[in-house]
């Protein structure tokens, strides 16, 4: 607990201490220290919901518990509405729910007589997302969610969208901190192709389709220095399409080699070579891939 806090918990436990002492001289205990209670609760209750930061903070936190619970964005309205105890219904606008959901607490708040600027009202919103888990889209970061689906074309979204579905991705560790996402989009992106990559290669012994497609948005959003080129390799060459998977062997050795001329900076990781222990039994797989010319001059 922050010094801040306990400094706060001892001036209410003093404030109660001083006023029972002083309804002691009118009434008995303990009404005297239960009146106590109550006063310096309603009055500390008051003060808080006029600090406008965690006023915002609040009245997020109910939407989004509402969310998490599975409701869907116009129920989690009514429950921020019936809990703000303002009788007058804000205006949704935005882009998206995240945009909506900023705009209604910040009319919400002028509504009670106090303002927050909307930079300071995104910033209450993403530390109260963090304690989140909320499957979907429209709550993370906008420059995050651009950059992944801003890459893809419809169908490819919707591919993108079942998997997520399936496979439960939105409650995976990758998103624990929504609000990390939206620091440098593009490399959050590049840390995303990676796990559809490392999806791709756990699910392709029993879900090829589904490794497939993993594996080719992977690729979409990171076209470079992509090692789900050799898994996109063996898994086509296990289902007999055998040019393509030559194809994509080739490009996957390109690949290793760049990772070679970096070996101290930047080195594959063990998902990336996944399912084999090093990138030469990796490269000796991909190589058997290649046409026989092309096998014996590499």
């Amino acid at each position: 607990m922050s010094p801040s806090r306990l400094a706060l918990i001892a001036l209410a436990v003093g404030a109660v201490l001083t006023l029972g002492w002083a309804l002691g001289h009118v009434m008995p205990p303990p009404y005297s220290g239960y009146l106590a209670f109550v006063v310096v609760g309603i009055v500390a209750t008051q003060l808080y919901k006029r600090r406008p930061a965690e006023r915002a903070r609040r009245l997020f936190r109910v939407y989004l518990h509402a969310r998490q619970r599975g409701a869907d964005e116009e129920e989690a309205r009514r429950r921020l509405l019936e809990r703000s105890h303002d009788g007058r219904a804000p205006v949704w606008a935005g882009a998206s729910e995240r945009d909506r959901l900023i705009a209604a607490v910040g009319a919400l708040l002028a509504g009670g007589g106090v303002t927050l600027e909307r930079p300071a009202l995104a910033t209450a919103f993403e530390r109260e997302r963090d304690r989140f888990t909320i499957p979907g889209w429209t709550l993370l970061p906008p420059g995050f969610v651009e950059a992944v689906r801003g890459s893809l074309d419809e169908r490819e979204r919707g591919q993108l969208d079942a998997l997520m579905e399936q496979y439960a991705v939105f409650r995976q560790r990758f998103f624990a901190r929504p609000s990390t996402l939206g620091v440098d989009p593009g490399a959050s992106v590049v840390d995303f192709a990676r796990l559809l990559h490392s999806m791709g290669n756990r699910l392709a012994a029993e879900h090829p389709g589904d490794a497939e497609r993993a594996y080719r948005l992977s690729l979409r959003m990171r076209p470079e220095g992509n090692l789900a080129h050799a898994g996109l390799a063996l898994l086509l060459a296990s289902t007999g399409r055998d040019a393509e998977a030559g194809r994509e062997a080739r490009t996957a050795l390109q690949v290793l080699d760049g990772y070679a001329r970096e070996a101290s900076a930047r080195p594959p990781s063990t998902e990336d070579i996944s399912p084999f222990k090093s990138p030469t039994s990796l490269r000796e797989a991909l190589t058997r891939l290649l046409p026989p010319a092309e096998g014996r001059e590499g």
